[in-house]
């Protein structure tokens, strides 16, 4: 793979820390003085800048690799996610200073970036694919875009009911929130994660219908509640329902897998962990919404948090402790080098933004509950220092590796990299 195609995965990795420290210090913000647009800029930090963004950039390897079909459009695919970038940011601040023609300019740069990106991966996953599997993956793929594209629609929509105060747009807030979590985020987290799970953990799934249980009732539960929210309370809890069931199937198989793990990537193990179990409690959360009266806005808050910083955010922390690695180590390395992503990461550092991460997650789910600011202080100090690790690690994997190329090229031995002590 050349250097032109290795460039793009490393900076939305960047890009995502960058996210994920933005969503951090506007938690420290939301302590000093909250505010509804402090609190949709979190959202969207987390859900388009640290998610989505890594999200594009990894399909551009995923689509490929995993169905033998080579991107059409590709060059334009890699410059959209660029895009993706600067737009989730300036929505961020357009909503962090309550401005609304930076909301609605930037709504429609992502919208439109968004519904290209997709339309680009649905013209290379259309082709025949060369065998079965790899045709069952294209179409998965196919509906995560479909929705992808569905929800910047909405997002734009949503925009201009938050610019003109108009009640009838922002009923569809609850579409969008359901489809850009479950449908896009949730749905692709979970088919992708069915391949990464036997490189992370060393093991796979015994359960083959697990994978379809989940992602049909997931899918299908997306859709029914997005469709019935605007009209119907009822059809909406019925589709969190079923979607609910969708996502505990995947808990029960993903703890399953976990628990017969064999790769000696404990910190990576644990973030997979961690972010399974706050999956299943936000399955408790939007059960327990489906049937609340009074409480259920800050229920419908608090399943929002635990569901993007907790189950998929950390889920993403568990791919960049060994993929991620992988990526930064091959593109120093080259792309035959077979070094063990362990042996290259700082295990103190590891289990630190471990450690951290899961309490800048409870703190800012327990704000959400309506905590006192001193939570939201100690939530957003947490996240941070569980950046500063995960950015010491790529800092100690870059130069490791760099210094075992250094010492190939003076001939100076030695037998590769090894793990600390």
């Amino acid at each position: 793979m050349s250097a032109r195609r290795h460039w793009i995965p490393p900076l939305p990795l960047v890009g995502g820390l960058l996210f994920q420290t933005l969503a951090w210090c506007l938690v420290l913000r939301d302590a000093v003085v909250p505010s509804f647009g402090i609190e949709l800029a979190w959202v969207h930090a987390v859900a388009l800048g640290w998610l989505t963004l890594v999200a594009l950039a990894v399909l551009l390897h995923v689509i490929p690799g995993f169905t033998d079909l080579d991107w059409r459009g590709e060059d334009a695919a890699r410059a959209l996610v660029i895009v993706v970038g600067g737009g989730a940011l300036a929505l961020v601040i357009s909503f962090a200073s309550d401005t609304a023609a930076g909301v609605i300019a930037a709504a429609i740069a992502l919208s439109l970036a968004l519904v290209v990106y997709a339309a680009l991966a649905i013209r290379t996953v259309s082709r025949p694919a060369p065998d079965a599997r790899s045709a069952v993956i294209a179409r998965g793929l196919t509906v995560t875009q479909l929705v992808l594209a569905v929800t910047a629609i909405l997002g734009l929509l949503l925009a201009v009911g938050y610019a003109r105060e108009s009640r009838a747009l922002l009923a569809l807030g609850p579409s969008h929130a359901v489809l850009g979590i479950v449908g896009w985020l949730t749905l692709l987290t979970s088919g992708v994660s069915a391949r990464t799970f036997r490189p992370l953990l060393g093991a796979r799934s015994r359960w083959p219908a697990a994978h379809a249980i989940a992602d049909s009732g997931l899918l299908l539960g997306a859709v029914v509640a997005a469709l019935a929210a605007p009209w119907s309370f009822a059809g909406f809890r019925a589709g969190l329902i079923v979607g609910a069931g969708g996502a505990l199937a995947y808990v029960v198989d993903a703890v399953d897998i976990l628990r017969r793990a064999t790769t000696p990537h404990g910190a990576a193990r644990a973030f997979v962990a961690a972010s399974v179990t706050w999956l299943a409690l936000a399955v408790a959360l939007t059960i327990a919404l489906t049937v609340a009266t009074s409480w259920s806005l800050l229920l419908g808050h608090a399943a929002i948090v635990v569901a993007l910083a907790g189950w998929l955010g950390q889920m993403v922390n568990a791919h960049v402790h060994h993929l991620g690695v992988r990526v930064v180590s091959t593109f120093i390395l080259g792309d035959d080098d077979e070094t063990r992503p362990w042996t290259l990461l700082t295990p103190a550092l590891s289990w630190g933004a471990l450690a951290t991460g899961q309490i800048a997650v409870a703190g800012t789910v327990a704000r959400s509950l309506g905590a006192p600011g001193v939570v939201a202080w100690c939530a957003g100090i947490a996240g941070l220092l569980s950046v500063g690790c995960i950015v010491g690690n790529a800092v100690t994997v870059i130069r490791r590796a760099a210094a075992y190329v250094a010492r190939k090229r003076t001939g100076s031995g030695g037998a590769g990299i090894t793990s600390p002590s």
